[in-house]
């Protein structure tokens, strides 16, 4: 399915915190490149999907190295309280504050958690969204489940992390996805990817609906390009396939070996724009069953009445070719990828 384009503004009422009452998810989520080349992944999540509300926080923080070096903490938070705007969020142990003047986020991570962050992200051409950002799973019927999403592209991260008691800078750039998911178990797969170099990015988000449950949408994609730290377009004529594909008895999915992708579409300035890019996935970082990491009574629901979520998470070193009319730019960095299976789809 290809959305047009008509609008990629974002306001704050479309950053405020929602609440679905039932069978819902909304998270903020921060995907930071350290200058050092660390990566971090925040996310603090807030669930109607079982018998009560709960939070959950989680974290990851991989080497530089493309070893299996890394860290995580998976935390229950308590006490969750919204500001009188909605659009800042405190619980224990994290809070995310966010500042309309400089379109930044203030975050901390503090003390039960094994990892300890304290960080500022600060958007470097704001945010973007595709049209109001929501994406409905049945059109004109909110029952069958929707996606609102809000980006903010590349960010300027400034702070420090504490793990096993040693301080170090977390100085970089990186990636902030707002998301609602209600019915978040009908897409059948997910492909995430995030590029990030100093001062360029490429982002990709797509979900594939399985067939025979009435869903007007097949697949949804976004995509946006950060050249130079200016937001120089936003598509949605991608693709992200996955390839040579291995099966996994742990999780019973095939799972890829390989990417491809291509943002196809116009930039702001009217020129056309194609970026076609093959990636090899060699550094698997972790791969996690996801309703082990939830509360007991959550995931006793959906693994009972839903589905059996797994996720894989891969780091790469890569260059991409990005072609913008007449101009060609070779782009060097790293790219974070993410696939989610919740249900097998047709080869």
């Amino acid at each position: 399915m290809t959305i047009a384009i008509t609008n990629t503004s974002v306001s704050p009422d479309d950053l405020k915190w929602v609440l679905e009452p039932s069978y819902g998810t909304e998270a903020n989520t921060f995907y930071v490149h350290t200058n050092a080349g660390y990566f971090l992944l925040l996310q603090i999540v807030y669930s109607t999907m079982g018998f009560s509300p709960n939070v959950q926080i989680s974290c990851r923080y991989y080497g530089p190295d493309n070893s299996k070096q890394g860290h995580q903490t998976n935390v229950s938070g308590s006490y969750f309280r919204l500001s009188e705007d909605r659009l800042s969020v405190t619980c224990d142990p994290m809070a995310v504050k966010f500042d309309p003047v400089k379109s930044s986020y203030k975050v901390t991570l503090s003390s039960p958690s094994p990892i300890i962050a304290d960080f500022t992200f600060e958007a470097v051409d704001g945010f973007f969204q595709v049209n109001n950002g929501k994406v409905l799973f049945k059109e004109d019927d909110p029952s069958y489940g929707y996606i609102s999403s809000q980006f903010i592209p590349k960010g300027r991260v400034t702070g420090s992390i504490v793990v096993k008691g040693k301080v170090q800078e977390l100085d970089g750039t990186g990636l902030f996805v707002k998301a609602i998911q209600v019915r978040p178990q009908n897409p059948a797969r997910w492909n995430f990817t995030n590029f990030q170099s100093e001062n360029d990015s490429l982002m990709m988000y797509q979900f594939e609906m399985p067939e025979g449950y009435g869903y007007t949408v097949d697949t949804v994609n976004y995509g946006s390009l950060v050249l130079n730290n200016k937001i120089v377009a936003v598509t949605v004529d991608n693709f992200a396939k996955q390839h040579n594909a291995v099966h996994d008895p742990w999780s019973g999915y095939d799972v890829p070996t390989e990417m491809e992708y291509m943002w196809s579409g116009q930039a702001k300035d009217g020129r056309p724009l194609k970026i076609h890019m093959k990636v090899p996935l060699k550094n698997l970082r972790e791969k996690v069953d996801l309703l082990s990491e939830l509360p007991y009574l959550l995931r006793t629901f959906i693994q009972t009445f839903l589905t059996s979520p797994f996720l894989y998470q891969w780091l790469e070193d890569v260059e991409v070719e990005v072609s913008l009319g007449d101009e060609k730019k070779v782009l060097k960095g790293r790219l974070f990828h993410e696939a989610t299976f919740l249900a097998a789809l047709p080869k």
